[in-house]
């Protein structure tokens, strides 16, 4: 009885992903024979949803299912600190009083430098089209390296389907977009250069020019050293070097006081500690600790610390694990969630990696049960408005029912997230079947890239 039950606890899985898989065929199969006519569409509607969201969202808590604080709210202080640089005023104060200060390295001004040449609606407009089509961009990539389709299958299945789908119901996209937020511009490219470029003399460029833009994408680089891939990870350090040099060139005051005065100064992180926004919705285990039932007090602090740089480790050797396995977009996932989470601050747009999730069940053969369960319960995470439930104020301190859904609402994206890269670090004998099928898989890619 026991075996007959884990045997139907097994199979439930396999049939889930075996239908993902056989509907992902059907969509392509019917995507491609118009593939040239889906792209056109696809941009079309991602115009629609665009300017649905540069009219709606200013105006409104709510875009599609996501909810969020105020519209453009962050890409709207970064046009004022754009301003704020092209006047030779201060970039970087050195008393952090709210979050409307310039959160990125001064390179990161180029992205919004544009906006400035534009009106408002214009501005919110164009970035949300952007926004748009570089998450197509990324879920391209995945449908591409993970589905071995050609670049006009994927683009044309993403545009029409996978991007619109993901900007309606999947809350760290809706989130990111009604925000204004840059991370999608900073995931594509990465997702790009590690999963699709293949030329050895570029290969991690795009991955080091996103780390210099944002310091998160410095843990992808570990990936290039998991596969020994040396040359990758020279031009890696490369791109995240010229891109950081060109930045202190241009802005040498703003510069040296991002590198030497927040980050190392430690100024970057210790005004988050009594922010309410971030005490009550941050994502990440630093977090944890400094919410109810914690106090942020100095040892839990220094647990806290410790419990990132255990996040990160984890996310590395899960990581190694899935290479080993033969899974490349998992192991990037590993690294990916491990960055969010392991960082001291993680707000729900942070988890856009949710994209991925189809293509990870679809990469090579079948998944054990307790994985694609792990990647369900991520994606299901994702379609809830947790914001709803996480008490911003911090007005409630009872101990009672309502404490453990405030409790679940701000811990949930955390708990689902470390699930995952548990489950992945667990080896499974059954992706020695894959490792064998790994060279034909690198052959198929090169192939692919050639074409």
């Amino acid at each position: 009885m026991a075996d007959a039950a884990r045997g139907a606890a097994g199979t439930m899985p396999a049939r889930a992903v075996a239908a993902s898989r056989a509907a992902l065929r059907r969509l392509a199969d019917a995507v491609d024979r118009r593939a040239w006519w889906s792209m056109v569409l696809g941009l079309g509607v991602l115009a629609l949803i665009s300017w649905y969201a540069a009219w709606h969202v200013p105006h409104s808590g709510w875009l599609f299912t996501s909810h969020y604080d105020a519209g453009f709210k962050d890409l709207r202080y970064r046009i004022v600190d754009v301003g704020y640089a092209r006047s030779g005023g201060t970039l970087y104060p050195p008393d952090i009083a709210s979050l409307e200060y310039f959160v990125y390295p001064p390179a990161a001004l180029w992205l919004f430098w544009p906006l400035t040449w534009v009106g408002r609606f214009t501005g919110e407009l164009l970035w949300s089209f952007a926004t748009l089509v570089f998450l197509a961009w990324m879920i391209a990539s995945a449908a591409r390296f993970a589905c071995r389709w050609s670049w006009r299958r994927a683009w044309a299945v993403s545009l029409l389907v996978a991007t619109p789908l993901s900007a309606l119901v999947l809350q760290p996209v809706g989130v990111h977009l009604a925000l204004g937020q840059v991370g999608i511009f900073l995931a594509a490219p990465a997702t790009f250069d590690i999963l699709c470029v293949r030329r050895r003399s570029v290969r991690g460029f795009l991955t080091g020019v996103t780390a210099a833009l944002k310091i998160y994408p410095l843990v992808y680089l570990v990936l290039f050293a998991l596969k020994r891939e040396w040359r990758a990870l020279g031009n890696a350090v490369a791109g995240v070097v010229v891109t950081t040099a060109v930045a202190w060139a241009v802005f040498p005051g703003y510069s040296a006081t991002f590198f030497f005065h927040r980050l190392i100064g430690g100024n970057e992180l210790r005004h988050y500690w009594h922010n309410k926004h971030w005490l009550s919705s941050s994502s990440s285990v630093y977090t944890v600790f400094f919410r109810q039932p914690f106090t942020g007090s100095s040892p839990e602090r220094a647990v806290a610390f410790v419990a990132c740089v255990a996040v990160i480790g984890l996310g590395v050797y899960a990581a190694w694990v899935q290479l080993r396995e033969g899974r490349e977009l998992s192991a990037f996932l590993c690294l990916a969630l491990a960055s969010t989470i392991g960082s001291p601050v993680s707000w729900d747009h942070y988890f856009i990696w949710v994209v991925l999730v189809p293509f990870v069940l679809v990469e090579r053969g079948r998944l054990p049960w307790w994985r694609v369960t792990s990647l369900g319960l991520f994606a299901l995470t994702c379609l809830v408005p947790l914001r709803l439930a996480r008490n911003e104020d911090l007005s409630h301190k009872a101990y009672d029912w309502v404490f453990f859904v405030i409790f679940t609402a701000r811990n949930a994206l955390t708990a689902v997230s470390l699930l995952w890269l548990v489950v992945a670090a667990i080896p499974w004998r059954g992706g020695d079947q894959a490792v064998e099928a790994s060279s034909a898989r690198t052959s198929a890619t090169h192939a692919l890239s050639s074409g």
